[in-house]
């Protein structure tokens, strides 16, 4: 498909946002926010893994709200009314790491997910959660769809690779229409981001939608899942305490994009340690180990997000213990941390990027307020492997 052509008016917004759009019966929990809202849409399973486990959440819709954007249909839409908006709008959009299936992304000038072909566009989509780790990486979003404007997109299939077409098939599940193309997980690079929506490694994914939620995931049986927390039949991430209970906390702070991961994300800066193609020697890892400060007290999930109040910008991060004494234990370790140890990706002592910072425990969580205008850094626990988090294991 030929990318949008942008006027001149326009084109430097848009170099900007794509640099930053470049993761069995149970009682339910109710959706005070966004956040809880996507946990809900994620099967509890997607936090069982031997690999560190981390969940991308972007609400756009309370950002647009917030900001006075209005509807729009495409990108080149929505570019257009970022042109009239201040830039600090645009330089906060949330939307690191968007996904491809709901039209955001690093493709979303060349993406397939319109009317045309698949009953959605980019507009209608309100906010996603990504989890899993390539090639098993699954979305669900919330959003305004209709079942029946995606299954009449799915019928008209000239555009379509032949062997896509010929591998095309529906399956009903709970209600739910699931659309798939065979193995998701194989990919072609001769046939990538084309009709119906084969992404950028050229794979087809099963697709759902309902009137409120999408599900997209390589696996047939993850959709399946997925749907079954969506309807309360199996847990979701938001039965889970140490996830729910971070969102929870999340909502409500003017934050429109979090991450919300498993004990082990916030230790990825011993990453080195392990690295067999550049192997420390037993001094040099004394050496790393020290560099890296005083450690937590062990913790068993963390969310982070960037917010804003009366005081300006902050970054926020909530860490949920298995009780309320190591919460306490580390309101002290994490002070002395900020205000002696240095960051392994940035170089200086962590306190010189906060004006000011409020660290405190409510019963087994930690929540922490780090003012200051480095917004990225709510971000470096996961991209940077940084050791802000670094905890005794």
């Amino acid at each position: 498909m030929k990318a949008l052509r942008l006027t001149a008016a326009y084109a430097l917004c848009a170099v900007l946002l794509f640099a930053l759009i470049a993761f069995a019966g149970c009682s339910g929990t109710a959706p005070s926010n966004t956040f809880t809202e996507l946990l809900n849409l994620v099967p509890a399973e997607a936090a069982e893994s031997d690999q560190p486990v981390y969940f991308n959440l972007i609400d756009y819709a309370s950002y647009f709200k917030e900001n006075g954007v209005g509807t729009f249909t495409s990108i080149e839409e929505l570019l257009n009314q970022l042109v009239d908006k201040p830039r600090e709008i645009l330089l906060n959009l949330p939307g690191t790491g968007n996904s491809f299936i709901t039209g955001y992304g690093r493709y979303a000038q060349e993406t397939t997910i319109t009317e045309k072909y698949v009953g959605y566009n980019v507009g209608d989509v309100d906010a996603e959660i990504q989890f899993g780790t390539p090639p098993s990486e699954g979305v669900a979003a919330i959003g305004r769809f209709d079942p029946a404007a995606t299954k009449n997109a799915l019928s008209s299939q000239d555009e379509w690779p032949p062997e896509i077409v010929s591998l095309y098939q529906t399956e009903e599940y709970n209600g739910v229409t699931i659309h798939s193309w065979g193995d998701g997980f194989k990919m072609n690079l001769i046939t990538r981001l084309v009709p119906p929506h084969l992404d950028e490694l050229g794979r087809a994914m099963p697709l759902a939608v309902t009137d409120k939620y999408l599900f997209n995931h390589p696996s047939l049986e993850a959709v399946k899942l997925m749907i079954d927390a969506s309807q309360q039949k199996a847990k979701s991430l938001a039965d889970l305490p140490e996830y729910g209970s971070i969102a929870e906390h999340l909502g409500g702070l003017k934050i429109y994009q979090a991450i919300i991961a498993d004990e082990a994300v916030a230790n990825l800066c011993l990453a080195p340690l392990q690295d067999k193609d550049n192997p420390m020697t037993e001094g040099e890892k004394q050496r790393y180990i020290s560099g890296l400060g005083t450690p937590l007290k062990k913790f068993l999930t963390c969310g982070s997000g960037r917010g804003e109040d009366e005081k300006g910008a902050f970054t926020f991060i909530v860490i949920y213990h298995e009780n309320p004494s190591l919460a306490r234990e580390n309101v002290s370790r994490l002070k002395q941390h900020i205000e002696n140890d240095i960051s392994v990706s940035l170089g200086k002592t962590w306190g010189t990027f906060f004006t000011e910072t409020d660290i405190r425990a409510e019963g087994n969580i930690l929540l922490v307020r780090l003012y200051g205008e480095s917004s990225m850094l709510w971000q470096s626990l996961i991209y940077a492997r940084d050791n802000l988090l670094y905890h005794e294991e």
